[in-house]
């Protein structure tokens, strides 16, 4: 049985919040996070911070069983019996409003010297330090450490244990911690672990339709905590992935087949007709996706009134991609890509979460966010070059832009990037107020408007794309 975990690289020197701090800001982020570019111009300074061999299986049986319950770590301070998010330090997420930059008009002879740039970008923040694992689901975040499980519930901030867990599945209130020769249950409400499971190669699986236990022989599917079973069986072939799906469990063997288990008689509804060399595999929804020894990601879906699954899209990746947990998403080389899409991710990591348009990663145990609702951000360029002169050659102003790109305009005030640059001027002027104008006051180019002045300064804006600039012109 093949148990996978991430591995760890890189390190982020970042404190960790402390409690108080993921209390306070009470469903700021977690139940609100949106998905991730950053474009590094002016940095000069930031001012802001196998199927068939499945099939023979016994018939089913159910065991009723009590619950074992284990003592609950402390509390913690006391808050309101209701979750709330980790929160987030005050201000890190506060976008630089560009209209409130405008109304203060800045007077020092530095300022007055440089360009302010205001471009939309993702929020990255560190959460948590010396993270094994995470997960994440509806506003409830659960963060497993070496010794103990931390979660967003004000009444239960952690859940202590002494057993050795690598991984941690969440479903409703209920967390799945799983090991090498061992798994337990932990109740967030009740804050503590309410059903432990022992043996060596077994894999687990918990959501809202039950809690799955598998080996490569044998499999028992039941409640939530194993008190009542609904159906189990045994398998022919040798069984490496097992996960419940809404209706349906699916298996994956050794030798690359799958296939779709019925939940309510434990019957085999579908088969895939061939064989994939699996390196992981996941079951999302109804959708079930592959990434390959070849580095290809696959999604396949049901045809049960075939009872086949079939191919339904694919995609291409490389060396060192991994699936993010709960989506068909893959992290590549620095891009979220699925079937369809690949996006730059704003953070680098070697495990991760992707839900509810929320990206976490985690790398080398620590864990960040990734709000993807992209707020302005300001950068300044101190001494800018002179946006203000213009290079006249052949009919056309030639320019230093702002985003440090040469460009012109021509005479009906057509703005463009020229394919060779000019190695001289027939002349050189100076732009009045961002503004060219005609011997009656008629502006024929246009650079930037003018927004704010004082006795020293005018100040100018200037939109390039997406981004927002400001300069200066002393008066």
């Amino acid at each position: 049985m093949k148990k996978r975990s991430g591995s760890l690289a890189l390190k982020i020197k970042n404190a960790e919040l402390t409690q108080q701090e993921k209390l306070e800001l009470a469903n700021k982020v977690y139940p609100a996070l949106k998905n991730p570019k950053k474009h590094p111009i002016f940095r000069l300074l930031r001012f802001s911070a196998s199927a068939v061999m499945l099939v023979l299986c016994s018939a089913c049986a159910t065991v009723d069983t009590p619950v074992q319950q284990t003592a609950a770590a402390p509390a913690g301070e006391t808050q309101q019996q209701n979750l709330v998010s980790m929160s987030i330090r005050n201000g890190i997420t506060k976008p630089d409003e560009p209209a409130a930059f405008e109304l203060a008009m800045p007077e020092s002879d530095i300022a007055l010297a440089s360009v302010y740039k205001y471009s939309k970008e993702p929020t990255v923040l560190t959460i948590a330090q010396d993270a094994v694992d995470f997960d994440y689901e509806n506003g409830i975040l659960v963060i497993l450490k070496k010794d103990r499980l931390e979660t967003n519930f004000a009444k239960c901030v952690q859940i202590n244990f002494s057993g050795k867990f690598n991984s941690v599945q969440l479903s409703g209130e209920l967390a799945l911690l799983s090991g090498e020769k061992e798994a337990a249950i932990a109740d967030i409400r009740q804050c503590g672990i309410v059903r432990e499971f022992t043996g060596e190669n077994k894999g687990y699986f918990l959501n809202q339709s039950g809690l799955l236990e598998f080996t490569p022989k044998h499999y028992i599917f039941s409640d939530r905590l194993q008190t009542k079973t609904y159906n189990e069986g045994d398998f022919v072939g040798t069984v490496i992935y097992g996960a419940l799906g809404t209706t349906h469990m699916l298996f994956a063997t050794d030798t690359g087949k799958l296939a779709l288990m019925n939940m309510h008689d434990g019957r085999f509804n579908a088969l895939s007709p061939g064989n994939y060399n699996i390196k992981d595999i996941k079951y999302v929804g109804n959708d079930i996706y592959i990434y390959t020894k070849e580095n290809k990601l696959l999604m396949l879906q049901a045809d049960l009134a075939n009872g086949t699954i079939k191919q339904a899209g694919e995609a291409q990746g490389k060396d060192g991609c991994f699936f993010l947990k709960r989506s068909g998403k893959i992290y590549c080389d620095g891009y979220i890509t699925d079937i369809n899409t690949a996006e730059k991710a704003a953070s680098s990591g070697d495990s991760g979460l992707y839900s509810e348009g929320m990206l976490f990663l985690k790398k080398e145990g620590v864990l960040s966010f990734v709000d993807s609702e992209k707020v302005y951000r300001q950068s300044v360029l101190i001494g800018s070059p002179a946006q203000n002169q213009v290079c006249v050659k052949d009919g056309r102003g030639y320019f230093l832009d702002l985003d440090l790109k040469i460009k012109y305009f021509t005479a009906d005030g057509v703005e463009s990037v020229p394919s060779a640059n000019p190695e001289s001027c027939d002349y050189v002027f100076t732009l009045k107020e961002g503004a060219v104008k005609a011997a009656g006051g008629k502006v024929i180019y246009e650079f930037a408007k003018p927004v704010n002045r004082s006795v020293k300064a005018v100040m100018l804006k200037r939109i390039i794309g997406q981004d927002i600039y400001y300069y200066f012109e002393k008066q």
